[in-house]
């Protein structure tokens, strides 16, 4: 991956010149590593199809959903995007190794976000596509219109790439799987090894996996 962040006005350019374009079979479940939300989407994250995943405060575990993420992909040789909305990612945090196969969007604006991840989830190539909200402020998320939202669905459907939307609280409409963090990290888990925070970290299914099975038929 570049290890700078990609801006939308180059984000064209590069799908276009280092990746061929691939046919939209949809792909196998991508493990997120952390056994409580795979465990909650019935093996991992699912393709075509978009699964919201609320942090209601930064100490609920969403970076080390993500640094888990871009663990287990790699260890799986599939490619990441990333569209960072608030620019909270912090690569250090995260193993080099681990790093290789991310293509990371630093959006300028809340359109622009929405405008890459709609791009990556097209463009084939990527075995999961995350956009990252936490952080942008509230009213800014509650005023992107259910066409946006639905204009992702219709992308990411049929297709190859798992969508994982990271919000501050419920936000995605008709979304099939919603899980929600629970409780806040504690000071005695800072010096515990992120293997064993991650099989710590609760969720609750609010929107389930089965009431999705049935809508897809």
């Amino acid at each position: 991956m570049p290890h700078a962040p990609i801006r939308l006005d180059a984000l064209r350019s590069l799908l276009a010149a280092r990746f061929p374009e691939k046919s939209r079979g949809r792909g196998a479940p991508v493990r997120t590593g952390v056994a409580g939300i795979d465990a909650a989407l019935g093996g991992g994250l699912p393709a075509g199809r978009l699964t919201e995943l609320v942090s209601p405060a930064a100490s609920t575990g969403g970076q080390t959903v993500l640094t888990r993420l871009l663990v287990s992909s790699r260890a799986a040789r599939q490619r990441v995007a990333l569209v960072d909305a608030a620019d909270g990612f912090a690569p250090e945090a995260v193993p080099a190794d681990a790093l290789r196969h991310l293509v990371w969007v630093r959006a300028t604006a809340l359109a622009d976000a929405l405008e890459a991840a709609d791009l990556l989830v097209r463009d084939g190539n990527y075995a999961a596509v995350v956009l990252d909200l936490r952080g942008v402020p509230e009213r800014p998320l509650r005023r992107i219109p259910a066409s946006g939202w639905y204009r992702l669905q219709r992308a990411a459907e049929g297709g190859p790439a798992a969508v994982l939307v990271q919000t501050p609280f419920g936000l995605v409409p008709a979304v099939p799987w919603r899980l929600v963090l629970g409780a806040p990290r504690t000071l005695a888990d800072a010096g515990l090894p992120q293997e064993a925070i991650a099989a710590g970290i609760g969720v609750e299914v609010v929107r389930g996996h089965e009431s999705a099975r049935e809508q897809a038929g």
